[in-house]
């Protein structure tokens, strides 16, 4: 027993720590996404070592002590999404129709056939805006019905696991589908007006996965996300980007975007509204977002219910309020743009 649990605690330590090291293959950077997982762990086992001393007069004090500074760095890295933390976009209990944007943004798994429970959700919500990943030609085919409430859209359904659907029910101006890193992993870029003609710029994104079959480096993921990151710091206009970023929102990669983009985190301060796996209860970790310009300001944020798809959707209501820009507002970090820019003009290798 006393073997097994240095084993273990050991085993920790190192999944904790691999993602230090700076590399961009695939097994540094999924480990980031356990980090609330690897926390239990290490209290789990700070626990049983306790419980074993107490029956047995029998402690690694090294071991211990390095299960320690695991609990310290995890805490340090999950805090923010705690709702212990500072909330980092204020919650507005004024509403204003005209300036507030509904959006529902769902990975809806291609191999997913459960349209209607899609449909649902989006009845009894009644997003503005409407994003739905991993779509093929038979999803646009099954929701084509949206478009009677929703008179404006951009359709990029693809059979690779990367196609988009994008329905809104606001103007949409200078629509693009972009293809920034690789040829068959699109991305949308448009700005929608709202009500009191306020132009939003919104990107939606869903960049590649680093894991073994699709990629074996996360470097095209980081790469698009500098780009857009770049994109956004330079622009004028409010800023909204969402999507499934196949990242969490403690990794190196999102905290360079956010730094970077300046854009604001909606979940800081509220959750982690984790949405994949929606299969397993204990994998599960934040992988769909919605950034905004710190002109936003926060009413409510909802994880949907399960509707097929190994992704939950979620539901944020936002509002553009000028306002609070000045109390929100980010500073620019020059040696994180500096490396933004480094990864967003790195070539990119087939797997």
């Amino acid at each position: 027993m006393f073997i097994l649990l240095i084993i273990l605690s050991y085993l920790n330590v190192l999944f904790v720590f691999l993602p230090i090291v700076k590399s961009d293959f695939w097994i540094f950077r999924s480990l980031e996404y356990s980090r609330f997982q690897n926390f239990i762990i290490s209290l789990v086992l700070e626990f049983i070592w306790l419980v074993y001393f107490s029956f047995y007069h029998q402690i690694d004090k090294i071991t211990l002590a390095l299960n320690i500074i695991c609990l310290i760095y995890l805490s340090i890295k999950i805090f923010p999404y705690t709702i212990l933390n500072k909330k980092e976009i204020k919650q507005v209990k004024t509403t204003n129709p005209d300036r507030e944007i509904k959006i529902l943004n769902a990975n809806v798994l291609q191999t997913n056939r459960q349209y209607s429970a899609l449909l649902a959700q989006i009845k009894s919500y009644q997003p503005d805006l409407i994003f739905l990943l991993e779509t093929d030609h038979k999803w646009m085919n099954a929701v084509q019905d949206l478009k009677k409430d929703y008179s404006f859209f951009i359709e990029v359904p693809q059979e690779n696991t990367y196609g988009m659907l994008f329905y809104s029910k606001f103007q949409i101006n200078n629509q693009k589908i972009n293809f920034l890193v690789k040829d068959d992993i699109p991305s949308i870029s448009c700005q929608v007006v709202l009500p009191d003609k306020t132009q939003v710029q919104v990107w939606g994104l869903h960049p590649e996965s680093p894991v073994p079959g699709e990629s074996l480096t996360s470097t095209a993921k980081d790469k698009e996300l500098s780009i857009i990151a770049l994109k956004a710091k330079e622009c004028d206009d409010p800023v909204i980007v969402m999507g499934d970023l196949n990242d969490v929102a403690w990794s190196s990669t999102t905290s360079l975007f956010t730094k970077t983009s300046r854009l604001l985190d909606v979940r800081k301060g509220r959750g982690f509204y984790s949405t994949f796996s929606a299969h397993h209860w204990f994998i599960r970790f934040p992988l769909d977002y919605i950034f905004c310009s710190a002109d936003f300001g926060f009413i409510g944020m909802k994880r949907l219910h399960y509707n097929g798809s190994d992704h939950f959707p979620i539901f944020t209501h936002l509002i553009y309020h000028p306002n609070l820009e000045n109390q929100q507002k980010k500073n620019i970090e020059p040696e994180r743009e500096k490396e933004a820019k480094e990864k967003a003009t790195q070539s990119i290798q087939n797997d």
